[in-house]
Order: C-alpha cells, then structure tokens, then sequence
C-alpha cells in the first residue's frame, strides 16, 4: 500500500512538474515572441525612419544640382547708331525688376527719349508720342494691352511702374514693336548682359502693319466654318475671324507639303505678316507668317498666357528657299548623312516654313522632344485646333510623314480641319489620303 502510495504521489508530483515545466516554456515562448515583436517593430520604424531621412536628403541634393541660382542683376548696354562715336548707356537692373513671371523688361522711358518720343501722362496710362512722324504708343500699367497707333496690341506680360515712374515693358514686345531697335544677348561677369541698340530714327520707328491688313480681311468673305463657340479665358473676339480662312480661299491653307508635295524654288507666299511673339535671344530677327496663321497664332499664345504658360515664344517661322538650304547643308556637315539629316530638316522645297503656314514655338532654350512632356507643351498640343493648327509631326508617324516627332512644330489648317485631325489622331498625310483625296 505505501508503496502504491508513493508511486501515486511521485506520478503526481511528475505531472505537477511537467505542468510547471510546459508553464513555464509557454511563458519563455510568449517572452520571446514579446521581445521579438517589440525589437522587431523597433527595427521596422526605424527603417522607415531611416528610409524617409535619406529620401528628403537625396531630393534636396538633387535640387541643389539642378537649382538654378539667379544672376544679382541684369546689365542692358544702350547705344545709338545714327550718332556717330556714341557712347553706350549701361542700365544695371535688379534681377527682381528685369527679369519678372519669365520675361525680361526693360524700362522704356529713356530709350523711348532717344527715339525722339515726348512723355505724356501719369498713373494708370502713359503715352509716347512722336511728332515727326505721327507715331504713338500707349501702355496702361499692370495690363497686357498697349495702344500703338490706335490699334490694340497683346503684351507677353503686364507692363508695370517702378522706380521713378519708370514703365516697365517686355523685350519681346519691343524688339517685335519697333523695327529700329536690334538686340544681342550675352553673358557677363555679373550675370544677364543684353545690348539694344538704336538704328535709324529717321523716317518711323514702330512696325505698323496691323490697321489695314485687318481691315482687308473683314471685308473678305466670311470663312465658311465657325463650330461651336469655345469659352476662352482672353477676350479674342477681335481675332475670332482667322481661325478659319475663307471659303474661297480655304484650300490655300490645306495643301500637304512634303517629299512628294513640294513648292517651287521661286514660291513666295502673299501677305506675310510680322508675328507678335518672336523670341528675342540674340540676332533673331522677327518672324513672319501669312495673315490669318500669323493673327490665329497671337490669339494662341493670348490664351496661353491667360492659362498661365507665359514663356512661349517663336522661334521660326517663314523661311525662303535659300534658308532653308542652308539649315539642311549644316545638318547633312553635322551628321555625315542626307538621310538622317532629312529626318530632322526638311529638303528645301520640302519644308512647310517655306508656306508661310507654320511655327516653331516652346518654352525651352532650344527644340526638344521633351517639351511635349511638359505642361505647357501638353496645353498647346491639347488646345491647337481650337486656333486653327495642329501638331504637323506627331509621335510615333516619322514613318509616314519622314519628319521625326516634333512638338514644337505647328502648322495652320484652319479651325475646321485642326478639329477633324485631332479628334481622329491622324497625321496631315493620313487626313489627306482618307478625306481630301476621295
């Protein structure tokens, strides 16, 4: 009995123990699974930790790679060639002041002085006015509008007041207004060097072309396709006409101009007109294009600016037979080869710039394919056939139309076809192939 007594209390007492024991590794599992979770959520925090420091501390040093440290101020060097040993006026401006929303200014009132313009009026609206020719101009402070001769003109950006009432105008403005003055830009010790010099003042000074080319076109027929009205930021009432040419005439702005489609060495399109946009960087001279493509391009780039995309201008337009061959020989002398240079400028007499139908415009410091990535290369793209023009040379169609993707390149159709193109994504050849040849 006792015996079997012990062996019932050592049986106990091995069970109790083993009990304790499985307890006790249960408590040493959760322990450890506690300590791992916690340790573990620690690690996991601080690699996010770690993770986000090393991102803000890469974009910030990427940024101050790319960052663009602006020059202090801008030097403009004013001289005067009609006056013989002229010694050039140096005009320092802060950065703030000559370069604004994108544009570079210029304060006019000197050199407005030196053209033999008086001053009149204050505040809100300033006039210049010239005697010995009749010519005057008008700029109304913090607007986009100037008054040149009576007729209304667009401004790139708002002219404004500063220091000693001194108006504030965009470059390009003056450089596309009066055909007297030439502009070089240069780089130079302290940042932004641009020279304007003073031609002959003689006879006019200003570039009025606009009062009876608008009034020849009102009184032509009415074009033969209006579309739905469109809601456009800018009032371009005044510019609605040309975004479709007359019905007369309207096969005139549709021809397809390519390899098989050329024009003559001698072509010389009718009324070419001075375009309101050109970009000033250097020796550029004013673009042209025919009337209704040149006034359907400034209400374009109105709009444009009213969206908030202020920095496109143009950079070529019109160009004759002889400019073109030159483009053409220096890009075969660049790349060896006639083909590929083909694929980038067209043969001379296979160039639509020689139509006067067509613009290069964008924001960026030369051509590039990018520029269709950005935004304001995406709103011109998205918003051209509402002007009448389209994207001659899309992605993706180098085997159709031989011209590699060209975002920049813009081409007049008028209203009605732009829409038609762009609606149904088909190059100028496809449009012509499926719809104007059948």
């Amino acid at each position: 009995m006792n015996n079997n007594y012990n062996n019932q209390n050592r049986n106990r007492n091995n069970y109790t123990n083993h009990l304790s024991r499985q307890v006790q590794l249960r408590r040493q599992r959760r322990k450890r699974t506690s300590m791992f979770m916690k340790y573990g959520f620690r690690l996991l925090m601080f690699l996010i930790f770690f993770i986000a420091v090393s991102a803000i501390f890469l974009a910030l040093f990427f940024i101050s790679l790319t960052k663009i440290t602006p020059p202090q101020d801008i030097l403009y060097t004013v001289t005067n060639s009609q006056i013989k040993d002229s010694k050039p006026q140096n005009i320092t401006l802060p950065y703030d002041s000559g370069f604004v929303n994108g544009q570079y200014y210029f304060p006019v009132n000197d050199i407005m002085e030196k053209m033999d313009f008086g001053l009149a009026g204050d505040g809100k609206e300033v006039s210049f006015f010239r005697d010995k020719s009749d010519e005057y101009v008008k700029f109304i402070v913090g607007e986009n509008i100037a008054y040149i001769n009576d007729e209304k003109y667009h401004l790139p950006g708002p002219c404004f007041a500063g220091e000693n009432n001194d108006i504030y105008v965009p470059l390009n403005f003056l450089g596309n207004i009066f055909k007297n003055l030439q502009f070089s830009f240069k780089e130079n010790g302290n940042g932004n060097g641009i020279a304007i010099d003073i031609l002959n003042i003689e006879e006019s000074c200003l570039r009025v072309h606009k009062a009876e080319k608008i009034e020849a076109a009102l009184e032509s027929e009415a074009p033969y396709f209006s579309g739905d009205p469109i809601n456009f930021i800018a009032d371009l009432s005044e510019y609605e006409i040309y975004f479709n040419p007359p019905r007369d005439t309207a096969n005139d702005y549709i021809i397809l101009i390519n390899q098989t489609h050329k024009l003559e060495q001698d072509y010389l399109p009718p009324d070419l007109t001075d375009l309101a946009d050109t970009r000033k960087d250097g020796q550029r001279s004013t673009q042209q294009m025919r009337l209704y493509p040149a006034m359907a391009l400034e209400a374009f780039l109105i709009e444009a600016r009213a969206n908030g995309f202020n920095n496109i201008s143009v950079t070529s337009a019109y160009r004759d037979y002889a400019y073109q061959s030159q483009l053409f020989n220096e890009e075969v002398a660049r790349t060896g080869n006639e083909e590929t240079a083909a694929i980038s400028v067209a043969y001379p007499g296979q160039s639509e710039h020689q139509s006067g139908l067509c613009a290069d415009m964008h924001s960026v410091n030369s051509a590039d394919q990018n520029f269709g990535n950005m935004p304001d290369g995406k709103w011109l793209a998205e918003n051209a056939h509402h002007f009448g023009f389209i994207v001659r040379y899309q992605q993706n169609k180098t085997e159709i139309t031989g011209i590699k993707y060209e975002p920049w390149h813009f081409r007049y159709v008028g209203r009605y076809h732009a829409t038609r193109i762009y609606e149904l994504n088909l190059c100028l050849e496809e449009y012509w192939e499926h719809y104007l040849n059948n």
